[in-house]
């Protein structure tokens, strides 16, 4: 039974991309994360959201909030106009399970709740999601998960086989409606634990899972650089590299400036200015997959005598981090 399942569908949101309001929010709120979340529960909320997902227009739905709640106007726009920095990058190891999945020349779909005024964004960010076969988003079908309906008109639009194919999504709901149709359905908690099921249902070789290991594993998030003018720096990665680039993070503590440039492969760049900082490579990025992993890590380290240059922390750009330093006294951020 488990080798007929041939067939991998995803969900992208919480899968493949980290998508979440308070990546921009809480730059908006300017830290104040109580402030923000009383925003986010009371004024744009994920059942206003889900709305668009499945297929109010943006500008119909901000128009009737902001009669609403006047004096958020601004903060209402924002969630269209800087929609993309809602987008924190590729959700790590996830991408590259996808990746071997492509590798293995399994069919690839993804069906996903998803605006379909604001996923241009996730394809100009996002290189891998032209690795699909096929792409159902609720904005385009008028259709929401959980409702069997948008399962079925995915299966029929593309000739799919339930028998034959696996779902993954991170909500508990969507996963038992795609089982209750056929699919296998998986339910997504991190990549390690990915892998291990896919390799139970034979779509990835065994030597993969031991070659990656049941442990905590380490994945290149992104280098960085600090620059003398942030908008030259971004101009020429544009320019030559056709990097993409996130809006201006400004630090409310601080006189710091930031932007990520996102490459068509999914690597990340990082562009940072302050007064005092002159240019030059800062840091590497490594995410070890969850909040979890970063304070385990961190521990173990200082244990075995690693110099930790500041313990894990929220960041004021929504990044959850440690600093620490190499043998050689490299600083390397260890992310979530």
């Amino acid at each position: 039974m488990m080798a007929n399942r041939s067939v991998a569908v995803f969900d992208l949101g919480g899968v493949l991309i980290d998508w979440n309001p308070r990546h921009l929010y809480r730059k908006l709120f300017r830290g104040d994360d109580a402030a923000m979340e009383h925003f986010l529960a009371t004024v744009c909320t994920p059942s206003w959201n889900l709305q668009q997902d499945a297929g109010r227009p943006f500008a119909e739905a901000c128009a009737s909030l902001k009669l609403e709640h006047p004096t958020h106007a601004d903060l209402i726009d924002a969630w269209i106009q800087r929609y993309d920095e809602m987008l924190a990058g590729p959700i790590s190891g996830a991408v590259e399970i996808l990746a071997e999945l492509r590798a293995r020349e399994v069919p690839l779909f993804a069906l996903s709740n998803w605006s379909a005024e604001t996923f241009p964004f996730a394809l100009k960010r996002f290189d891998f999601l032209q690795w699909f076969q096929g792409v159902v988003l609720s904005g385009e079908a008028r259709l929401l998960k959980p409702d069997p309906r948008i399962f079925q008109l995915f299966l029929e639009t593309h000739a799919v086989d339930p028998a034959h194919t696996i779902y993954i999504d991170d909500l508990k709901p969507n996963v038992e409606a795609a089982t209750v149709l056929g699919m296998h359905g998986i339910l997504f908690t991190d990549p390690p634990a990915l892998r291990r099921e896919l390799v139970k249902l034979r779509l990835l070789d065994p030597l993969e899972l031991a070659r990656v290991g049941p442990d905590l594993v380490g994945q290149i998030d992104h280098a960085a650089a600090w620059v003398s003018d942030l908008d030259r720096a971004r101009a020429f990665y544009g320019r030559w590299f056709k990097a993409t680039a996130t809006s201006t993070y400004s630090s409310s503590k601080r006189d710091f400036q930031s932007c990520f440039l996102s490459f068509a492969s999914g690597t990340r760049l990082e562009l940072m200015a302050s007064p005092g900082e002159s240019p030059r490579l800062a840091h590497l990025a490594v995410s070890v997959g969850s909040r979890a992993a970063v304070d385990r890590v961190v521990k173990e380290m200082e244990a075995a005598g690693v110099r930790i240059v500041s313990l894990p922390r929220l960041t004021g750009d929504g990044y959850y981090e440690a600093v620490i330093a190499d043998p050689e006294g490299n600083l390397l951020e260890i992310t979530a």
